[in-house]
């Protein structure tokens, strides 16, 4: 699992790293990383800077990782307490060791850029969304001004 760890962070930090994303390992737990996720461009959450927790289980890679964001954030297919909804990162059942905390990443970004209005997780925010898409465009920039400046 180390050898794997070590692997996919030097990918992300050093090899390949995705744009928008930086990832920090925790210092005093080699288990979690920290990711700042910077907002997509051309979405409501441009401009904020999201900190993101990455939980490795013990078994890692047969089991998948835990994504967790610690920057409030405000969304649909994200919950009040940064979960997201598993089945759309492919954290459960679609879990395979093959797959990546790059690819996860891959896809938390693409969320942000774009909501699957079939997976509510916060019903605020699918409704607002629903109702009067810029205005919850202009909810977004301002939490996230707030929160994630």
């Amino acid at each position: 699992m180390q050898n794997r760890l070590s692997k996919e962070l030097q990918d992300l930090t050093t090899g390949n790293p995705l744009v928008g994303v930086q990832i920090q390992p925790d210092e005093k737990n080699r288990l979690l990383w920290i990711a700042t996720v910077s907002g997509p461009e051309g979405t409501a959450y441009q401009g904020g800077k999201f900190k993101l927790a990455i939980t490795f289980p013990e078994n890692y890679p047969f089991k998948a990782p835990f994504f967790q964001f610690q920057t409030k954030i405000f969304h649909p297919n994200i919950n009040e307490k940064g979960e997201f909804c598993e089945d759309m990162i492919e954290t459960k059942e679609q879990w395979q060791p093959t797959k990546t905390v790059k690819q996860v990443l891959e896809k938390i970004l693409n969320i942000l850029g774009q909501v699957n209005t079939d997976q509510s997780l916060n019903n605020q925010a699918m409704e607002m969304y629903k109702k009067d898409k810029n205005k919850f465009e202009e909810y977004v920039r301002n939490e996230t001004k707030k929160y994630a400046s």
